[in-house]
């Protein structure tokens, strides 16, 4: 069916006490290669270009020019999840996020396909709060099992799921 090629998705997963940005490199190349979609992948947004002066505001503890350059790239981020068609979630064990979470909140709101990806082989890593609206099918305990499940979809095999009814362009 190919329904995936073109479809938009928000590549979440910590930033600021991340992994780095290298955990993103592969799954963002088998997202846009293997399943034609279109990444917005924070990460490589111009607001990295703030981090030494977020940096500097913060030992200085200059809360105004804080408040001013992270009020921008929130919106920002906030506003490409609302423009995707979905959201995956990077959730590695033990790493402190907060924008991510905000980031599937409103995904999840919206209704979207929200997919969330540990690094532990077991979803029982996921934190427990996002077993609350998350609904387990939607958790992933590496990358190659979001793959083979994003494969069926893109085959058609979730279609009475109503999570893809705009993916499949049933609405």
């Amino acid at each position: 069916m190919n329904v995936l090629k073109d479809k938009r998705a928000y590549l979440s997963g910590p930033i600021e006490f991340g992994v780095g940005p290298n955990w993103r490199i592969e799954p963002s190349q088998i997202l846009k290669e293997k399943f034609g979609i279109n990444l917005f992948d924070p990460f490589l947004d111009p607001k990295q270009q703030w981090v030494s002066v977020l940096a500097d505001a913060k030992k200085a503890k200059d809360y105004q020019t804080m408040n001013k350059i992270a009020k921008s790239f929130v919106r920002k981020d906030l506003a490409m999840v609302d423009r995707a068609d979905m959201l995956i979630a990077f959730l590695p064990y033990g790493v402190v996020t907060t924008g991510t979470h905000h980031e599937i909140i409103n995904s999840n709101n919206a209704k979207k396909p929200t997919l969330l990806v540990t690094d532990q082989n077991d979803i029982s890593f996921i934190p427990t709060w996002y077993f609350g609206f998350i609904r387990p099918e939607f958790m992933f305990p590496n990358w190659d099992s979001l793959f083979e499940y994003l494969e069926e979809v893109d085959e058609g095999k979730h279609r009475d799921n109503n999570r893809w009814s705009f993916i499949y362009g049933d609405i």
